[in-house]
């Protein structure tokens, strides 16, 4: 990361040069960059598989997919800041196999009682895949898997504490549904809305990465990774495809209508893979992006850099531009995890590329995305990550002061990830 001495005309100057000559990023961002924690400690959960959340008190609580001890399973852990600026970690649960599940990733959900919930990948065998609860009991945090029929990573609320996401096997191939759970006297009530490839060759996508999002009428927006469109232009041979955007519409009688809004890799310089799900803007635009495609560069067998779009709805359809196309992977490349708007419309991200320094490995970057008055925006890097930092940046969270924070896969201290926080 580079900054500019903003009271030296020299340094200016001499910044101008080395943009003329493309030696340094467009744009550059200075911020100060803290690890609130290094995972894999003893006692400790190991490898973060999901961004964290932040609760109206200012702690963060999130799952790690290993760790720790005799379990190895994963944990949920929370992360408390004191007053001197440390940050303490709790695990809250340590995942036990069998009928406590195993394997947490994705997100994590907050309900108004306190109560926590998220999902399993369980281990393809006996662990439960599916959806968990923490409650607080007398004895600390109980865990109830509320779910035990498959979940993709993470789960979305609504006003009434209903849950959403890629929930249950589907009636196709277990390529998986999206499923809704409501609590009940009796327990949680599962419904399936709708099932992954009941098109022909998955053309309505499979494979939810994220969980859907929310707009202001009650509909539901989100990505899969797979299905829509395979060859000519998909990277991935075998014809599995590189995913679709789509929106869930509510019928009123309980039931929901699914729709393709774009079919990625539908033009050779077209996003492929949307690896994240989306956010929207104030004016019901959606973002996102896409580990591969575009205009720029190969890497890991996949084909181009990665992109950043947005959808928007004009002249009574959907439309889809890319907003950037990452150029070189110095400076970030291959998104794969969802980004947050800070309060002047700023977009924040994160992505693989950066320094070469995680045993030869690329360790990562997060990025902003300014707009511009003229419809552009602007690309700079907010911090590229060193293997003291953590490797594998998987996304952000912002805070109401524009702090933003998240976790790393891995390396760190103990080579077991960390959390951290940027202040741009």
């Amino acid at each position: 990361m580079v900054s500019t001495p903003t009271g030296s005309t020299l340094a200016r100057i001499f910044a101008v040069a080395l943009l003329t000559l493309g030696l340094l990023p467009a744009a550059w961002s200075a911020s100060t960059f803290k690890v609130l924690h290094s995972f894999g400690g003893p006692n400790d959960g190991n490898d973060p598989s999901g961004p964290p959340l932040l609760d109206d008190k200012g702690n963060l609580y999130g799952v790690t997919s290993g760790g720790p001890g005799q379990y190895g399973n994963g944990t949920a852990y929370e992360l408390t800041p004191n007053a001197i600026g440390a940050w303490s970690e709790t695990v809250l649960h340590p995942f036990k196999f069998g009928s406590d599940g195993a394997i947490p990733w994705g997100g994590l959900v907050l309900d108004s009682a306190g109560n926590i919930y998220g999902t399993l990948a369980g281990d393809g065998r006996l662990a439960a895949a599916g959806v968990f609860e923490l409650s607080r009991g007398s004895g600390g945090w109980e865990n109830t898997v509320i779910y035990a029929d498959g979940a993709g990573p993470g789960v979305v609320m609504d006003k009434v504490g209903n849950l959403y996401g890629q929930i249950g096997p589907g009636q196709y191939k277990y390529y998986g549904a999206v499923g809704e759970l409501s609590p009940g006297s009796d327990g949680w009530t599962y419904t399936a809305l709708y099932s992954f490839c009941s098109q022909q060759d998955c053309a309505g996508g499979y494979g939810m990465p994220a969980p859907p999002i929310w707009d202001g009428k009650g509909n539901l927006y989100g990505t899969t990774d797979f299905g829509g469109n395979g060859q000519p232009f998909c990277w991935r041979s075998g014809g599995a495809g590189c995913g679709v955007l789509f929106e869930m519409t509510p019928n009123g009688d309980g039931t929901w209508s699914y729709h393709v809004l774009h079919r990625f890799a539908s033009y050779p310089t077209d996003g492929q893979s949307p690896a994240a799900g989306l956010v929207m803007d104030s004016a019901g635009n959606l973002y996102g992006s896409t580990v591969a495609g575009g205009r720029y560069g190969r890497r890991d067998g996949g084909y181009g850099n990665g992109t950043v779009f947005k959808l928007a709805f004009t002249g009574g359809k959907w439309k889809k531009t890319d907003i950037y196309e990452f150029p070189k992977c110095s400076d970030g490349c291959n998104p794969g995890y969802a980004m947050v708007f800070d309060k002047a419309g700023n977009l924040y991200g994160a992505a693989n590329g950066g320094l070469p320094d995680c045993d030869g490995y690329d360790c990562g970057v997060v990025f902003k995305l300014a707009p511009q008055e003229d419809g552009k925006w602007t690309y700079s890097v907010v911090h590229k990550f060193t293997a003291a930092d953590g490797e594998y940046p998987l996304g952000v969270i912002i805070d109401s002061k524009g702090n933003l924070f998240g976790t790393t896969q891995s390396f760190g201290k103990y080579y077991a990830g960390t959390a951290f926080e940027i202040t741009p």
